[in-house]
């Protein structure tokens, strides 16, 4: 078998299983990490989501959120500011496609965007559908902090957007702040004036871990298969050279059963 396996054919294929192996060690590493970035989010949800909120200060979105701080739940005062609404295409609720509404609110020396909720699409894409304004004057909020999106990078009509990207928005609204955070509105005083096309509120955020832990168990059990494949294809090699050679290492066929009754009859 080693000399079988110090063949050309072979060590290109040992090769080969070698870095399938590597391969699936670092996607399962991939998978992993991923498990625990999710496993921090769910962590964040059950410890903020639900918990006193905290006054609004600048402070809080100076420095960019941590994992272990997104959806930290605050209130604040302030003033939207009505007539700048952005859309956010492509979000689904309840299996309908629609948009988010993000509005600037003015609040203690910022500008940041409240995500207000979701209404349904327009008639196309293209169209960015109606939605009812915010209340006018000094309103008090609570809600969640998250931090923005990444940029799709997509060139859409104002005042839509591909993502919560907070660049995209300060390219369109120029008075936000410069600080990557915006909030989920969760209620406000006033409530806004009942119209034709009012807004849902976001639900809570799904809690499911998924399935990255498994598909990395899953990939780093395939590692070792390459090799064992090569190990048991060069095995097998051997054996059928070393039968059809017939030489002294030659499987020797077993012998034929002699009855008591053929010995008789010879």
């Amino acid at each position: 078998m080693l000399r079988l396996w110090l063949t050309r054919r072979w060590l290109l294929g040992t090769l080969a299983a070698v870095v399938f192996g590597v391969a699936c060690f670092y996607l399962g590493l991939w998978q992993w990490h991923r498990h625990v970035e999710q496993r921090t989010k769910v962590a964040a949800i059950a410890g903020n989501y639900d918990a006193t909120p905290v006054p609004f200060s600048p402070a809080l979105v100076q420095q960019p959120l941590s994992a272990e701080r997104q959806w930290t739940r605050v209130t604040m005062t302030g003033t939207y500011a009505v007539g700048s609404d952005l859309l956010v295409r492509n979000r689904t609720m309840d299996a309908t496609v629609g948009f988010e509404v993000l509005t600037p609110l003015q609040t203690d020396g910022l500008t940041i965007l409240v995500d207000r909720g979701w209404v349904p699409n327009g008639a196309n894409a293209e169209t960015s559908p109606p939605a009812d304004p915010p209340p006018s004057g000094p309103v008090r909020v609570s809600g969640w902090l998250r931090t923005g999106e990444v940029s799709l990078g997509r060139d859409l009509p104002p005042p839509q957007l591909a993502s919560v990207s907070l660049a995209d928005a300060r390219a369109q609204v120029r008075s936000l702040s410069p600080v990557d955070a915006y909030i989920v509105l969760g209620g406000q005083e006033p409530a806004p004036t009942a119209g034709q096309h009012p807004l849902k509120l976001l639900p809570r955020p799904e809690e499911d871990l998924g399935p990255h832990q498994a598909y990395a168990y899953q990939w780093w059990l395939f590692m070792p298969g390459g090799v064992l494949f090569v190990f048991f294809a060069i095995r097998r090699q051997a054996a059928a050279l070393r039968e059809s050679q017939g030489g002294p290492e030659a499987v020797a066929p077993r012998p034929k059963k002699v009855r008591i009754w053929d010995e008789e009859d010879a």
